[in-house]
């Protein structure tokens, strides 16, 4: 019985093995003018130039600035520089930035808060058509977080 399971099984695995490849190639067309197939993710590449004040326009070092899944700690400017490439479109949408206290009392101690960045077509420096990059936005964000 045990000869038959494997034998069972190794029949199904080629099977399988047989058929998603025949499908694969079969999604490859011969036209040129059906299109062509590719795999991925479209993505923006950001400049982000953040810069992080009080309620008296008083900049914060030392907070964590994590946005695109990078994370930078502001100097002693309360400025951050987060350069990345992140799932996006050429077309207005939001980024979020999560700011953190983690200082403690060194600056003074700041609510934590996430904010929500509008990005317009006007953000972006460039615009791509070919590929998966759909272009460049660089922004100069100032945030204003609430001190404790």
């Amino acid at each position: 019985m045990k000869k038959v399971v494997v034998s069972l099984r190794a029949l199904l695995s080629a099977g399988a093995t047989a058929l998603l490849g025949a499908l694969g190639f079969s999604s490859c067309a011969e036209n040129i003018n059906n299109g062509m197939a590719e795999y991925g993710t479209p993505t923006v590449q950001y400049k982000l130039k953040l810069k992080v004040t009080d309620q008296a326009d008083q900049p914060i070092p030392g907070l964590s600035l994590k946005a695109i899944g990078q994370s930078k700690t502001s100097d002693a400017e309360g400025k951050a520089l987060i350069e990345g490439r992140d799932t996006g479109f050429y077309k207005d949408h939001e980024i979020v930035v999560e700011v953190k206290d983690i200082d403690g009392d060194a600056n003074g101690v700041v609510k934590d808060e996430v904010k929500r960045i509008a990005i317009t077509k006007s953000d972006f420096t460039s615009h791509q058509t070919k590929g998966w990059l759909n272009g460049t936005v660089e922004k100069e964000i100032n945030l204003k977080v609430e001190r404790k």
